[in-house]
This record gives C-alpha cells, sequence and structure tokens, in this order.
C-alpha cells in the first residue's frame, strides 16, 4: 500500500467513518476476494443518499479467478444491497477489461450512466435497478 498511500488513506477514511463497508472472501483462511458497497461518493453516478449505492473494487486474486468467485462476491454484494433498501446500483469499470464487464452486464447492470476517460484510461459506469 506503501504506492498507493492516498488510495490507502481513503479506504481506512470510508472504513471507519463506515462509509464503505467491505466483504471478504476467504479459503481455509486465506483472503481470495472482496467486495465493497460505497454509501456516498459525492458524485450522483454513482451515489444518491438511500437510493443508489455504489459496489466498489471487486477483486479476486488472479489464480482464482474464473471459477464463479467474483460472480458470488456480486450477488452477495447485491443481495446486501437490497436489504439496505436500496433501489439502485451503480458499478464502474475500465473498458478495456472485459471479463468484468462481461460479470457486470451478465448480472443486469444494463443501464450506460455514463462512458468517458481519466487519467487512468477510458471508463463505463453502469446502473442496475434492484
Amino acid at each position: 500500500m506503501e504506492k498507493h498511500s492516498a488510495l490507502a488513506e481513503q479506504f481506512h477514511h470510508e472504513l471507519t467513518s463506515k462509509n464503505r463497508v467491505t466483504y471478504i472472501y476467504k479459503i481455509d483462511e486465506n483472503y481470495i476476494a472482496e467486495i465493497s458497497l460505497v454509501f456516498d461518493m459525492k458524485d450522483a453516478d454513482y451515489t444518491i443518499a438511500h437510493q443508489r449505492i455504489y459496489i466498489s473494487r471487486l477483486i479476486v486474486k488472479r489464480e482464482y479467478r474464473r471459477q464463479g468467485i467474483g460472480k458470488r462476491l456480486l450477488s452477495f454484494a447485491i443481495e446486501k444491497a437490497k436489504e439496505m433498501a436500496y433501489k439502485e446500483a451503480s458499478i464502474g469499470v475500465d473498458l478495456d477489461n472485459y471479463p468484468a464487464l462481461k460479470l457486470y452486464i451478465d448480472s443486469g447492470f444494463d443501464k450506460i450512466i455514463c462512458i468517458d476517460k481519466d487519467h487512468q484510461g477510458a471508463y463505463i459506469k453502469l446502473l442496475k435497478t434492484l
């Protein structure tokens, strides 16, 4: 995290302020994957208070990919958002991340909020009605 200290600090703040909840997927006490729900991104594309929640940081270790773990974690996060009475979920993905893009579309993220580009490249914001 030294290379990404600002990001680590942001996540720490979001976790301690209860703006982010992160779920960890483990196998035999080994951390395999994670996913987060973020309540306020200060960006209406991603979050709207008590209506739209942002699904963030779906990460699966490379050696565990293509085993359905990401799909299970995404389904779990969507169910948690529904339990919290959210009506919509948003997600962002790099346009060149085809496996993630396919997963999100197959999981019902079927509305495009926007397609844009930043210093990291082109990305798309998607929306799912819960």
